[in-house]
């Protein structure tokens, strides 16, 4: 479990965050995504999509979000929001995708923005924090 960023000195914040398993294709791109979900007191731990399954399988955390680069890993990420919901519907998984994408086809619960301050900023809000 992360601790709280210095700028938070009220950690009952911090175990309200929920906790994430952050996923997707291109690492570059999904890095400083997981770098910024861990300084603002986020729970998050990265998988890319080959060992997504097995980190939902050891740890189920309440939240899977899956980055989407780009049209080419549209079905990818399809995939393995399918693979997951058919070991548990209740799961949630949402998308981090670039507004052009949210009409391709994109099967979740949540279409996030993928640039960091407005993850931030989604993710408080859609899940009350």
């Amino acid at each position: 479990m992360n601790s709280c960023p210095r700028d938070i000195t009220d950690e009952t914040i911090c175990e309200e965050l929920p906790s994430i398993l952050l996923s997707g294709d291109n690492a570059r791109s999904v890095l400083p995504l997981h770098r910024t979900l861990l300084d603002q007191g986020f729970h998050v731990q990265f998988a890319a999509y080959y060992e997504l399954e097995t980190a939902w399988k050891q740890h189920r955390q309440p939240i899977v979000l899956l980055e989407v680069s780009g049209a080419h890993s549209v079905e990818a990420a399809v995939n393995a929001a399918i693979e997951l919901k058919r070991h548990d519907p209740r799961q949630f998984v949402g998308y981090l995708a670039d507004p052009i994408l949210h009409s391709s086809g994109l099967a979740g619960d949540a279409i996030f923005p993928r640039t960091p301050e407005s993850l931030i900023r989604a993710l408080r809000n859609h899940f009350g924090n």
